[in-house]
């Protein structure tokens, strides 16, 4: 048995509903996935063995367990929180329905992750982890197992839609499919921002503002659940089903007649090739405090 220290870090969804910690040796590492649904979300992996405190190969940004002995529910019931599951069904990844806050998954057959039959989002961390000092790990495949994943079908632009000149237009969508949208933007885009605020950064927020009339969405209003919080001006977007942010509304200027999208989400974008503004929003909005 490893003699390295445990630590022990607090999360919790955005709202507060959801409220839990954890113990695990201090996280240093990451690693990513590139299977549909981190794709989406693009999360990283920081992924701990419980047992013999060695990475494993792991999806998502999350602190990896075998057992719950080391995880312990503070606030809420996690029955309550919302289910998505694709593929093969061998995982179950867990969200806030009140703020779309992506918190756990489960493993249906840990033999298959190397004993793992828990995985909590370290983005749900507040405080104790240096998220710009750690290092890179392991890129796992999550892409080549199972069938390959079908984007989900395109949504078309009605007669009479304003264009922009220099149109150019992309293809958005949550994982489901439920929400998706058309964009015709007013060029190819070369930059997004990312934001590092209490909620963008659950939602790994890297955001584009073109005028809300180049959209064409489905799936909305029905098919997401918008969250606000503060004064109530920006309305943050997640789908109902699969928990993946997709906007945000704004009642505020200069963004009264804007929408925000998460580049995450669109078709065949891929970060590599785009610059990514870094925008404090921790800062300007405040230090954020955990709802009680």
């Amino acid at each position: 048995m490893s003699d390295t220290p445990l630590v022990t870090y607090k999360g919790n969804c955005h709202c507060g509903a959801f409220q839990f910690s954890f113990n695990t040796p201090e996280i240093k590492t990451t690693t990513t996935c590139n299977c549909s649904m981190c794709s989406k979300v693009r999360s990283i992996v920081a992924a701990v063995d419980m047992q013999a405190h060695t990475k494993i190969q792991t999806g998502y940004m999350w602190a990896a367990f075998r057992g719950d002995e080391n995880f312990k529910i503070l606030k809420g019931d996690e029955s309550a929180l919302t289910t998505y599951n694709f593929g093969k069904g061998l995982l179950t990844h867990k969200f806030c329905a009140t703020c779309g806050t992506s918190i756990l998954a489960r493993q249906k057959d840990p033999s298959l992750s190397n004993g793992v039959s828990l995985l909590v989002n370290i983005r749900t961390v507040t405080d104790g982890i240096d998220f710009a000092a750690l290092e890179p790990g392991f890129v796992f495949n999550g892409a080549a197992i199972g069938d390959p994943y079908q984007e989900p079908a395109h949504v078309p632009i009605p007669d009479g839609a304003d264009t922009p000149e220099n149109a150019v237009v992309y293809h958005g969508a949550c994982h489901c499919g439920d929400v998706a949208y058309t964009m015709q933007n007013p060029g190819k885009i070369t930059s997004a921002m990312e934001c590092n605020c209490s909620i963008c950064w659950r939602d790994a927020g890297v955001w584009v503002y073109p005028k809300t009339s180049y959209f064409t969405f489905r799936g909305v209003p029905d098919a997401v659940t918008e969250y606000t919080f503060g004064n109530g001006v920006t309305f943050h977007a997640f789908c109902k089903k699969c928990g993946v942010a997709m906007y945000e509304r704004f009642l505020w200027e200069p963004f009264a007649d804007k929408t925000a999208v998460s580049v995450r989400t669109i078709e065949g974008l891929k970060m590599a090739d785009i610059e990514v503004e870094k925008w404090d929003g921790r800062t300007h909005k405040g230090l954020y405090v955990c709802p009680a």
